[in-house]
Formats: structure tokens, sequence, C-alpha cells
């Protein structure tokens, strides 16, 4: 029951998604029909509805249009979404973000004066910046640890929903590309409708009850969204305890400096950026904004917007695996493999589209060439839909404490969307002087070095509790201070009391470890590789010590789970358990 509640918020709330969906769907698909075409395009027919020979005023006004939303976007979610969702709450943001998006869809399906619609364009996507920086927020801080993953994935399941019904709507004769720039106004008055029908975030409701000042510090609205999340009292208030003890060694306010400052932040914002970056220079936005137009240019021998409904497909098949898994697999690894196949999908797509590009297939062999090159795309798709589709989404959200959280989100999603604008912009360009092949060419050097920066820099985050992120990434020295009477000595053991609460820190760290273990051996670091060998000792150790009495000890069992994952890097750095 609880679960159900949980899944019912998160889906509900990733409707937001469907925005961006919709438009990427769209976007491919209106500029290949025959009105926006006429409407947008002035030069000789033939020449507008080839990309590789556009008249040049008409390619840049496809990199405008495109690529406006995605600078809106990051617009959004660097200057207005941190202060939304910082100082009014989570769902209020949401609510602010789709009424931007419905306000900048209207003007796009009713003017074909250039200036209105580009200005059109980024309002919209404004409004999308504000929802997407807020979305996996908000899904990371209510979901439980061992749904975060799956769940943090709903918003790219959403984006993939939309850019199929928007594929399988543009194939339509009838349907016109006045109604594709309309849509996305029908999800985001959705969201506004409804958003306040849920529980707010129980970890914002105490950071907001913090800073002002409110006689219970927002704990009743805490333990009443987590009372509705989690379906006890009892679960509600152990949770609450939890936050509220991560939050009490937290300042109230990080500022930005201190994302720079401090060596665990600054590793965890050059993450989160980068596999933003990564995530669009896959290419993926070229395949989904410019697919028709490029499947029409290679000779791709099906209609254009078939194809594109074909590959949209397989995104959706290869989203729903990456949800059944991530959470078992874990991030780091579907990164890397997700990597190595498009790498080779874009390769071999590239060696196809210059046989058919250069005139060097044959006509018997241009039919089968071109249903290869549409092949490689669709693998590719379901490649990227099954780890960089939604992890680059999740992962940020997952890995920064409550009093930096908006500031380090706001810098990551402005990631996401200043590099959706640059390829954006790019693609008409590309396609134009680098044709299809060389296109393909380019994003797949760009995949190799990113399977290279994973396997070097990504550590795994998969099971470990919010409050725990700080030990994984090495920030565990301004935690270990209540510990240090009682792991720096051996006489510090002597006393009953001592025992029990050194039986209490480490079952927690016995029992829940396993994740924090994985995390740590995958890392791609030779001394936390030797930690976590070491750290195993203090596992074993804890079988023993957890049987002993704990009469009055739950205080003591509820810190442990807060300090499990730090007792143990510290325990296997100074050599403390051998002291035991």
């Amino acid at each position: 029951m609880a679960a159900g509640k949980v899944f019912s918020v998160v889906a509900f709330a990733a409707v937001g998604g469907v925005l961006f969906g919709l438009d990427q769907g769209n976007w491919g698909g209106a500029i290949v029909k025959e009105q926006f075409v006429e409407a947008f395009c002035e030069g000789p027919w033939e020449a507008c509805r080839d990309a590789a020979h556009l008249p040049q005023a008409y390619a840049d006004f496809l990199s405008l249009g495109s690529s406006l939303l995605q600078l809106g976007a990051a617009v959004g979610a660097v200057v207005f979404a941190p202060w939304c969702a910082g100082h009014l709450g989570r769902r209020e943001a949401m609510f602010i973000g789709s009424l931007v998006t419905v306000t900048g869809c209207i003007p796009q399906c009713l003017t074909t004066d250039l200036f209105l619609f580009l200005s059109a364009r980024m309002l919209s996507g404004a409004g999308v910046g504000v929802i997407t920086y807020t979305l996996p927020m908000f899904v990371s801080e209510i979901a439980p640890a061992e749904l975060r993953g799956v769940l943090g994935c709903f918003m790219q399941l959403m984006m993939v929903l939309g850019t199929v019904f928007a594929a399988a709507l543009n194939c339509q004769t009838w349907f016109g590309y006045q109604w594709s720039f309309l849509m996305p106004a029908v999800p985001a008055a959705i969201v506004a409708a409804g958003i306040f029908s849920f529980p707010q975030s129980p970890r914002f409701a105490l950071v907001y009850g913090k800073r002002n000042q409110h006689v219970d510090g927002g704990e009743e609205q805490a333990w009443k969204a987590l009372r509705y999340l989690r379906g006890s009292d009892e679960a509600a208030d152990e949770e609450l305890s939890l936050i509220k003890e991560s939050l009490a060694e937290e300042e109230l306010d990080g500022s930005w400096s201190l994302l720079l400052e401090k060596p665990s932040l600054r590793r965890r914002v050059v993450i989160a950026n980068l596999l933003q970056w990564m995530q669009q220079l896959t290419g993926v936005n070229a395949v989904l904004s410019y697919g028709p137009s490029i499947f029409q240019s290679a000779g791709v021998p099906l209609s254009a917007l078939t194809c594109a409904v074909v590959t949209n497909v397989f995104n959706l098949v290869g989203t729903v695996l990456m949800m059944t898994v991530i959470d078992r697999l874990g991030r780091r690894l579907l990164l890397l493999l997700g990597a190595g196949a498009m790498f080779v999908c874009t390769l071999a797509a590239a060696v196809c589209a210059y046989l058919l590009e250069t005139g060097q297939a044959t006509e018997e062999w241009r039919f089968s060439l071109g249903l290869s090159l549409l092949l490689c795309v669709c693998l590719y798709m379901l490649s990227f839909a099954f780890a960089w589709g939604g992890v680059p989404w999740v992962y940020p959200s997952e890995i920064f404490p409550m009093n930096v959280k908006e500031k380090a989100m706001s810098t990551s999603v402005c990631s996401q969307w200043s590099a959706n604008f640059l390829v954006a912009y790019i693609v008409p360009q590309q396609v134009q002087s680098m044709r299809v092949y060389g296109t393909f060419a380019f994003y797949a050097c760009c995949l190799l070095c990113s399977g290279i920066l994973v396997f070097w820099m990504v550590p795994e985050t998969k099971g470990i509790e919010l409050e725990q992120m700080d030990a994984l990434f090495g920030d565990d020295q301004d935690l270990l201070t209540p510990l240090l009477p009682k792991l720096e000595t051996r006489d510090g053991l002597g006393t009953l009391p001592h025992v029990e609460s050194h039986a209490c820190c480490l079952e927690g760290l016995a029992t829940q470890s396993a994740p924090m273990l994985m995390g740590l051996t995958q890392s791609g670091n030779s001394s936390y590789v030797n930690l976590a060998v070491r750290a195993q000792t203090s596992n074993e150790l804890a079988q023993g010590l957890s049987n002993r009495p704990r009469a009055n000890s739950d205080a003591k069992y509820d810190r442990a789970l807060r300090w499990r994952a730090t007792a143990r890097v510290y325990m296997s750095r100074t050599g403390a358990v051998t002291l035991l």
C-alpha cells in the first residue's frame, strides 16, 4: 500500500516529463510537414525538404527554433527554478513551470511571425527548465532508497512516451503542425491542476521550517508527508528521526562558494555536470529532433515519419528495460554498457550513411543499406534508453546534501539544457557541412570519451541512503567526532554501554553495508578498493557483537544507522577494527 502511494505520487508528477518528450517528437515531425515548410521556408521546395541542402536562412531558423527551447530551459533552471523550489516548494515550482509552459505553447500554434514564434519557443522552454529541475529533486526526496532508481526514471519514461505519442500523431496527414506545438500545453495543465493534491517533500518541509523559524521546525508537515508515503506511524517516525539528524549537522543554507571549496561537493558537481554534457553528446537529440530529416537525406527506403515512430518505439522499450534493472545492476554499470553499445551502433550507422550518401552502393544494395542504417539507429536508441536516458537525471538528484541541493542541481540541469541547446543548434549545420555519415562519426567519438570518463570518475550509488552520500564521496572527516573516543583506544571499549554502542553501530554496518562496499569496489580508486576489503572485517566482527544485549539502546541504534558508512570508512583507514 505504501509503495503504491509513492508510485502514484511519482507517476503523476512525472507527467511533467511529457512536456519535453512531446516537443522532441513534435519538432522532428513538424518541420517536414508541408504546411510548416510553406509557412517558414523561403526557397525552392525541394531544397527546403533536404536537410543536406537547406537554404542558409532556413537552416538558421531551424537551429534557433529547436535550440531556443533548450536555451530557455537552461535559463529557467539556473535563474528561476532554484528560487522557486528553494523558497516556495517543490510542488509550487512545478505548478509555476507548468503555467509558463502553457503560456509559451499557445502562440506557437497561432503565428507565422518568426520573432514571435521563436520568442514563444524560448518562453515555453523556461517552463520546461523549471519542471525538469524540480521533478528529479522531488522524486529523490520522497522515494525510499531501494526504489529511488526506478522511481527517478519515471520522468524519462514519460518523456519517451511523449516522443512516441507525438511521432505517431505526426504520421497522420490530418494532424497539422499547429497541433504539434499546442500538445505540450495539455500535460502542463494537468500537472498545474493536480500537483497540490499530493504531499510535499518531507525533507523540504523540515528545511523550510528551519529557514522560516517555525515553532515545530516543519516537523508536523514532514511527518504527515511521510505518514502518507510510508503507510505507518512507525515508519514515518523512524525516517523523520534520521532526516532530522542529518539536517541538524548541515548548514541551514550552503553558499555557492561551498560547492567549489569543499572537495567532496566539488567532485559531485563535476560528475553531475559531466553526466549531463555527456548525455547530450551521445547525439540522441540529433536523432530525436532531426531523425526524420536525417533519414530523408540518407535515402532510407521508408517514409521519414515512419522511421521516427520505429526509433521511438525502441526508445520506449529500452526505457522500460532500464527501469526494471537500474536498482539491481546500478547506475555505473548501465552507463558503461550503454556507452559501449552506442559507440558500436553510431560507428556502423556512419559506415552505412557514407555508402549511401557518396553513391558507392549499387541500387541493389541501397535498400539493404537503408534498412541497416535504420536498424543501427534503432539499436542505438535502445542502448541509449537502457542507460543514458534516465541515469544522468537520477544520479545528480541523489548525491547532494539538502543545504546545497538547490544550487548544485541548478548547475546540473543548466548543463543539461546548455548542452541540449548547443547540440540542437549545431545539428542542422553539422548535417549540412559534415553530411549524415560525418555527424554519426562525430558522436561516436564523443561516446568513446564518455565511456572512459565514466569508468574513471563515477562511483556507484545503488541502494545507498541519501544521508550516506557524504561518506561515499570521501566527505567523512566532519562526521567522525562522536566516534573518535570509542574508536581510537582499546580502553574506550571497556564498559558495557560502549560495547552496546559498538554493537548497534556495527549491526547497522553489517546489515546495510553491501551497497556501500559495492560502490567502493567499483569506484575505480585503488585505495577505496583496499578500504572495502578491510571493511569486510568489521562486517564479520559485527555479526558477533550484534548478538550482545542492548538494553535501552534504541536511540543508539537509530544513530548508528546514520553513522554506519562513516564508521566503516574510518575504521578501515585507521585499522581500529583490530583493536576490538
